[in-house]
């Protein structure tokens, strides 16, 4: 899994890099991508705090739901 990650990251990043290059916004080259990046992180992570809840919204049994205990 680790080394297909660091497969797509090196063929995205000299994209990404060649974009923000030629990036001519008034916030400079650099800034729009990584408040671009960080949005899209924030959502990921938010995603998997609610991946339990999502994934009994989309058809999870409920025997595959493991409750906190708070332990």
């Amino acid at each position: 899994m680790m080394c297909r990650n660091c497969m797509v990251a090196a063929g995205v990043l000299p994209c990404v890099r060649i974009w923000s290059d030629k990036c001519s916004s008034k916030y400079g080259r650099r800034r729009p991508f990584i408040l671009a990046g960080s949005l899209m992180i924030s959502v990921a992570v938010t995603i998997i705090g609610f991946s339990t809840d999502i994934g009994y919204l989309l058809g999870d049994a409920d025997e595959d739901h493991r409750n906190f205990k708070g332990t």
